[in-house]
């Protein structure tokens, strides 16, 4: 369907083309609200005839990625979204990281929702299983390449050295995607068996490296025990609706055990229609993935369910069934599925969950701290200083998880004297609220969370400037000031030591393990302002080095101190050198030669 301006604005399919058409021109109580709003806008209706119905199906899902339909439900982000590819067409395949599947005669396993989480698999698939990433063009015998660092730290078995033969290569490639294809069962049977074999002949060492790939793959598929009796694969979908947006919940059930989840958000979706709205994702999502399991779990019927069953099926290979259930397990996943959608719908009106590429770290440390709001602007806070000499401070700031250098700003300390870190904080704390409080530009916008680098003498330190501000409030200077209101700013502190997180009120400190992503971003923040402060007090103190008595002279720029320097050598020579000496050097005029006389 077409707009005045030639513009497609929505793209369907028909078995009887005339009985479809129709449907779109009858009562209005008969037709959505959003199918009313769009039949305002249709000036002409167009049609291609396909052979089949599967054909149908594929060319109205090419067509409303290229044309992007106004009234179509779309995924909303529609980006590549990265596969892990093994070259199994290679004597030697090699493993890597693609945002393109092709029918090329290789294996692609995937497509995963974040690119991180790619790259951390992929790490820990060649601890687990030494397989090369290199793109060498190895042949089956008689490779004369040098081995790299990873056949060095067991993460390749030297195949470019001719270091392992083709059968033996091909085992740890069939680990490689039977662990890739969720099937861990087989492989942690496997290595259990060569560890036995080991040692029972007596070859402790080989069964000692058994036991700890053993032990990593345990380890690795941990939160992925969600077991039940079945061992089939499957996709379990739910899908929630507010307003105009829906979400749609994949779970991935690989092996009998939950492997993964992804979300995603469906534009223009009806809430009278979800039927038609998850017909349209299934038809978008499987259309490019690589792999479809036996079974597809949904919460209710919908369009042309048979048609789809047809196509998966024959995009897979093989009988592919679409399954609404009623009771018993599968039921339950998908009631977990359409909970998990119905959650992040909300979180996504709080503003907590705000788009699918937020930070996680950020709604895990509002849950840890027990805040209402979310964190949208984090300020970091740190002090440098060598002695008493060039005492520094520097505030930096985390926007939406992301670093927001054009809001940092540094404080030279100007009241205290020695080296006293604590009463340093306090100062650039006190500057820099009270500037917020005078309505400065500059400092006008609030934090939701502040983190202070050290410990509890340093939170301390904190809390008592802002005390300090809070009192300033309501008093001539800062009266008339729009926003001369200092609202209550949570406030932690980050120790170094063993990364301690200390919240006042609390005697005991956060701990968070040392792999906790939440921790990970703290840590950051912390050694960013870290940076910044050491970055201002270097500068300061190289500029104190390279000052002169020449910087005082009046009309003595650079250039004439660096000519002044290059031809006598020294302040000394300078100071002896009579007016004829100084007028000999290259641009100083007779003015200035006695300007520097007379200083000196």
């Amino acid at each position: 369907m077409k707009a005045s301006d030639g513009a497609v604005i929505y793209v369907g399919k028909a078995i009887r083309l005339r009985t479809r058409v129709r449907s779109y021109f009858g009562r209005e109580k008969s037709t959505s609200a959003l199918t009313s709003q769009m039949m305002r806008y249709v000036t002409e209706v167009d049609y291609i005839v396909t052979e089949t119905e599967v054909e149908a199906l594929l060319l109205e899902n090419n067509l409303i990625k290229a044309h992007q339909p106004r009234y179509n439900v779309k995924l909303k982000d529609d980006k590549r979204y990265p596969y892990l590819r093994v070259t199994v067409n290679e004597p030697f395949p090699r493993i890597h990281i693609t945002r393109k599947a092709e029918n090329d005669g290789t294996r692609y396993f995937g497509p995963f929702v974040h690119a991180r989480s790619t790259r951390q698999t992929l790490k820990q698939l060649t601890k687990l299983f030494p397989i090369r990433t290199c793109t060498l063009p190895l042949a089956e015998v008689r490779n004369k390449y040098r081995v790299c660092l990873d056949y060095h730290i067991g993460r390749c078995p030297g195949p470019c050295a001719d270091k392992i033969d083709v059968p033996d290569y091909d085992e740890i490639v069939q680990k490689v995607c039977q662990f890739l294809s969720g099937n861990t069962n087989a492989v942690v049977k496997e290595l259990t068996e060569q560890m036995q074999a080991a040692a029972e002949a007596l070859d402790f060492e080989t069964a000692a490296k058994y036991r700890d790939t053993l032990k990593d793959v345990q380890q690795a598929i941990t939160t992925q025990n969600m077991d039940s009796v079945s061992a089939a694969d499957e996709d379990v979908i739910g899908i929630a609706v507010r307003t105009d947006i829906a979400c749609v919940q994949l779970l991935r059930v690989r092996d009998g055990k939950l492997l993964e989840r992804e979300h995603y958000y469906l534009n223009d979706a009806d809430p009278e229609s979800l039927a038609t709205a998850l017909s349209a994702f299934i038809s978008q999502y499987y259309q490019n993935a690589v792999f479809v399991p036996k079974t597809v779990v949904l919460p209710m019927q919908i369009e042309s369910m048979e048609l789809i069953e047809n196509w998966l099926s024959e995009k897979q290979g093989n009988r592919v069934g679409l399954h609404v259930p009623k009771a018993g397990r599968l039921r339950k996943l998908q009631i977990l599925a359409t909970k998990n959608a119905e959650i992040l719908l909300t979180q996504r009106e709080q503003n907590v969950v705000y788009s699918s590429g937020v930070e996680p770290a950020l709604v895990e440390l509002q849950e840890l701290l027990g805040l209402k709001h979310p964190l949208r602007r984090i300020e970091a806070y740190d002090i440098s200083n060598l002695g008493d000499r060039f005492a520094v401070g520097s505030m930096v700031v985390l926007e939406d998880g992301k670093p927001a250098s054009a809001e940092y700003r540094r404080f030279k300390i100007r009241s205290v004297e020695g080296q006293d870190d604590f009463a340093m904080m306090q100062e650039i704390i006190t500057r820099r609220f009270r500037r917020a409080l005078a309505d400065d530009e500059k400092f006008n916008k609030l934090p939701d969370l502040m983190l202070i680098d050290g410990g509890k003498g340093q939170l301390s330190a904190a809390q008592a400037a802002m005390n300090f501000c809070r009192s300033l409030q309501g008093k001539t200077c800062y009266s008339k000031a729009a926003s001369s209101q200092l609202p209550d700013i949570p406030l932690i502190a980050l120790a170094k030591r063993i990364e301690e997180i200390f919240v006042p009120g609390k005697s005991e400190p956060i701990v968070l393990r040392e792999d906790n992503p939440t921790l990970h971003m703290i840590q950051r923040l912390r050694d960013e302002a870290h940076r910044f402060a050491v970055t201002y007090h270097r500068r300061l103190r190289q500029k104190s080095l390279s000052a002169s008595v020449l910087d005082e002279i009046p009309n003595v720029g650079p250039r004439r101190k660096q000519a002044l320097l290059q031809h006598f050598g020294s302040i000394e020579a300078i100071r002896e050198a009579s007016l004829d000496g100084l007028l000999s050097v290259k641009g100083i005029p007779r003015s200035v030669a006695e300007n520097i006389r007379k200083h000196l």
